[in-house]
């Protein structure tokens, strides 16, 4: 038979079911508290993460930039290089300024290149270790150009001395 709301009413059952329905009210709001918590918390990640990914963006970006200024030095230096293969009858660098500036040259890239060194990390994006191997080979590259130009202008100019 069904209940009508003038039957007797079981307050002690009813009241446990209240009681449950709060507790389960009050755990749910607990749950979506720490839900709105955690989607907070992961929102604020994911905005760290993206201006870490910016910043890591344009970090590799100036890398690329340095390694694009590294090798058009290099072929500059190469150029250089070619025009002395013609010969040349008269000293090159006779006030050795060209030369001081390339020793000056191969000081600055020896420093980015040990800066490189120091900066590995397991951490480190995929992109970011490509801007450095980039950077590390170039920069070895217009060392070793900067390098021979100066033996081969101190070879020629000591022809004239």
């Amino acid at each position: 038979m069904g209940q009508t709301f003038d039957a007797a009413i079981d307050w002690d059952q009813t009241f446990l079911i209240f009681f449950l329905f709060a507790l389960d009210l009050i755990m749910m709001a607990d749950t979506i508290k720490n839900l709105v918590r955690d989607m907070h918390d992961g929102f604020r990640r994911a905005g760290t993460m993206f201006a870490a990914l910016g910043a890591e963006r344009r970090c590799a970006v100036r890398l690329d930039h340095l390694s694009d200024r590294l090798r058009g030095m290099g072929q500059r230096i190469n150029l250089l290089r070619s025009c002395m293969a013609d010969e040349v009858g008269e000293a090159i660098d006779c006030d050795h300024a060209l030369r001081d500036a390339l020793r000056g040259l191969k000081e600055d890239i020896r420093e980015i290149r040990c800066q490189l060194a120091e900066m590995r990390s397991p951490q480190l994006s995929a992109r970011i270790l490509r801007a450095f191997a980039s950077l590390g080979r170039i920069a070895e590259e217009t060392y070793l150009s900067a390098d021979k130009l100066q033996w081969e202008i101190d070879e020629h100019d000591q022809r004239f001395v």
